[in-house]
């Protein structure tokens, strides 16, 4: 998991092949005015969706893990809070893996919680498991799905 300011994302570029595309991209939205949907950056090697949602309080969060994408989550209209663990650790899974979806969700609880603002990004690599959307009122936000291959 790394979290950071976005002005340091170039920092990150040699991480995955695809960070400083999805990155790059990332400075042609227009956050005031971004419509919700999905967008295909780079086919399915990069994908972005922007979403409204109703924050959860932290006992209502799940733990999910992914096994084909990273995730790259930065909150446009808010503050951000998510749970976090190492998926080595998860053992109460809800349900089974979905390829389709490439989502798990788990019951476990959560090792720590940290918050992020707008300027701010979270990312969850596969050995990341995360439960997002936890905090107060509604969150307009971003998460770019970065494919690992």
């Amino acid at each position: 998991m790394i979290i950071d300011n976005i002005y340091n994302a170039p920092l990150y570029y040699n991480l995955h092949k695809r960070f400083k595309k999805a990155f790059e991209f990332l400075e042609t939205i227009d956050f005031e005015n971004c419509q919700e949907g999905s967008i295909e950056v780079d086919g399915n090697n990069i994908k972005l969706i922007i979403s409204s949602n109703k924050l959860k309080n932290e006992e209502d969060a799940l733990l999910e893990t992914h096994r084909k994408y990273i995730d790259i989550h930065i909150p446009i209209s808010g503050n951000e809070t998510f749970g976090w663990k190492s998926a080595k650790q998860l053992k109460k899974s809800v349900d089974k893996y979905s390829p389709e979806s490439d989502f798990q969700l788990f019951h476990d609880s959560t090792t720590t919680y940290f918050t992020i603002s707008p300027g701010e990004f979270a990312i969850f690599l596969l050995e990341d498991a995360h439960a997002p959307l936890i905090g107060s009122d509604e969150l307009k936000k971003i998460i770019f799905k970065i494919a690992i291959d």
